[in-house]
């Protein structure tokens, strides 16, 4: 059975626009046109805007509760519900540095909230504890730690959805970055005092993004070729547009944050 969502201001690539049909079936979009198909269920979306969902991969809570605090499905669902109700459809819940005990049930409750099928929930991120203590930020300094073999068999366990690792490439030894990413990991930077040749060869290893740009890192007022340096210098014409691997405007310097 096909739904058409009539009545709405939709966004495409040109534009807000009125006057059309957005037509769906079995969860998918099947066609935008301006009459809705013959036999299709009509939703009258009032004037309202349409447009695709937000996702956003660096959730740490919502609807009261913290993922850290209480790493389940229950907890899981809450946070996807509370961010649903402002246009989040998919996002990953974000731990921020702690015990290996707690990442490890922070990957079991994503695995179990994905099967039990929580709407919205993609994966999860985990943001530390592989983290520089200069830049940790609200990271808590005693859950701060190196990478090891036993940590990076963890971080790849997870068996649904994706999984995203914020790290220090500084923090971490040379193979490891690669040994995640072989894993299936995606790695970003992030809570880094790396300099220019460091980040270099962590990206050479799978790097694919930076966590909350700026923000905890070296400032890129500085002249010692940080990270905030190098990041820049992938955004020359010739080398694509900049990955964006959590939520945000990456381009606005803040304070030191999660």
């Amino acid at each position: 059975m096909e739904t058409a969502l009539v009545n709405a201001r939709v966004l495409l690539p040109q534009g807000l626009r009125e006057g059309l049909a957005v037509t769906m079936a079995d969860g998918r979009i099947r066609s935008v046109s301006s009459e809705p198909p013959a036999g299709a269920t009509i939703v009258d979306c009032g004037g309202a805007m349409l447009l695709p969902g937000f996702i956003d991969t660096q959730v740490n809570g919502g609807g009261g509760v913290l993922f850290n605090d209480a790493p389940t499905v229950e907890t899981i669902g809450t946070i996807a519900r509370a961010h649903r109700r402002f246009g989040t459809t998919g996002l990953l819940p974000t731990l921020i540095s702690d015990d290996l005990d707690v990442v490890a049930a922070a990957i079991r409750a994503v695995d179990d909230a994905i099967e039990a099928g929580v709407p919205g929930v993609l994966g999860i991120h985990i943001e530390g504890p592989f983290l520089s203590f200069a830049r940790r930020g609200i990271h808590d300094a005693a859950r701060l730690r190196r990478i090891d073999k036993d940590a990076i068999a963890l971080l790849g366990s997870a068996r649904h959805g994706k999984t995203l690792v914020t790290l220090a490439p500084e923090c971490v030894s040379p193979g490891d970055i690669s040994a995640l990413v072989a894993a299936g990991v995606i790695v970003a930077a992030g809570h880094s005092e790396a300099d220019y040749d460091v980040v270099r060869r962590a990206i050479g290893e799978g790097v694919s993004g930076f966590t909350h740009l700026f923000n905890a890192m070296s400032p890129r007022a500085r002249h010692d070729r940080r990270c905030a340096r190098r990041r820049s210098h992938d955004r020359r014409p010739d080398r694509g547009r900049p990955s964006r691997p959590s939520g945000g405007d990456p381009y606005r310097a803040q304070g030191e944050g999660a």
